[in-house]
């Protein structure tokens, strides 16, 4: 090393990539405190640099000479034996070699710890950005579990309000709000219905003969064998009892004595698993004149016909 560049006043030493130091100038000595070159050559960069340098040395430093082979005004702080030394740090890459000259800045110290803090600040924060937007989500998540499980359990609610427990048809608060709907469709566009009222013929018998058990289940067979007999847009539903109903879509009076008589039969003549039985049925068609209350007494009216001329008949009213 030439004198002027030994006794320059400021700071120079050449370090391998790996950061181990090979050179340095006199001037580099004094400010570290070393009496002669050896003390520093030979030495890991880090061995001479605080604890926050050294980090900043290996976030910044490292990549930059990779990317760019060269560093401009970084600031460092050395460790010295009675107190530490901030400077800035010029370095380039020249033969597979860094060149670094150093100059003291006395205000490094405030600002390297300023960069720092700053630094744990942005860290801090995007940590806690991410964990509050992960919490976020996961609440989120969990919204819109509940929410599905409420939907399904309303859902469940509002079946369980309209359905039968027994024979899981429909009930009669579910019958009269549809037969509302019908009415007020058919006074609407004409589109005519008619509603089939079935009941068990000496249904007690079955009660009183074989007990209540054996007539829950022949309710629960017949509801069956009405479903079966029903197309997908008829209403099937217990009234109570051993009386049933079915909403007969866009049928008038001719269509609905034909599909009651086929029910009629098909029970009659059916296979049943506990004892055989038969059913009236009363037919009513809705006229433009009827309201729900009249077309409700037509379809009794029938039924009553119906049971009167000996039972296991239908009848029109």
């Amino acid at each position: 090393m030439d004198k002027q560049l030994n006794m320059a006043p400021c700071g120079y030493f050449v370090m391998k990539p790996d950061g181990y130091i090979i050179e340095v100038n006199q001037t580099f000595c004094y400010m570290l405190g070393a009496s002669r070159s050896q003390e520093l050559t030979g030495r890991h960069i880090h061995s001479i640099l605080t604890v926050a340098s050294k980090l900043y040395y290996q976030t910044f430093f490292t990549p930059i000479m990779a990317s760019y082979k060269h560093v401009n005004e970084m600031y460092l702080t050395f460790k010295l034996q009675n107190g530490d030394i901030p400077v800035l740090l010029n370095a380039v890459e020249r033969e597979g070699r860094f060149e670094c000259v150093i100059v003291h800045m006395t205000l490094r110290h405030e600002y390297e710890n300023d960069l720092l803090q700053a630094r744990r600040n942005a860290e801090r924060m995007l940590q806690e950005t991410s964990q509050a937007y992960e919490n976020l989500q996961h609440l989120l998540s969990e919204y819109e579990e509940k929410k599905q499980e409420m939907l399904v359990l309303n859902a469940a609610l509002q079946e369980m309000t309209v359905t039968d427990p027994l024979t899981g048809l429909k009930n009669r608060r579910y019958f009269q709000e549809q037969l509302t709907r019908y009415v007020n469709q058919s006074k609407k566009d004409g589109t005519p219905f008619s509603i089939l009222l079935i009941d068990i013929d000496h249904f007690k018998k079955v009660n009183d003969t074989f007990g209540h058990p054996v007539g829950d289940a022949v309710l629960q067979e017949l509801a069956g064998k009405l479903q079966s007999e029903t197309r997908e847009e008829d209403v099937t539903a217990r009234m109570g009892g051993e009386e049933f109903t079915i909403l007969l879509s866009q049928m008038g009076a001719e269509q609905a004595q034909t599909a009651a008589e086929h029910i009629r039969f098909n029970i009659e003549n059916g296979k049943w698993f506990h004892t055989p039985i038969t059913v009236s049925i009363g037919v009513a068609s809705f006229r433009q004149s009827d309201t729900i209350s009249s077309l409700m007494s037509r379809s009794d009216e029938a039924l009553y016909q119906a049971k009167k001329e000996g039972r296991n008949r239908i009848a029109l009213k």
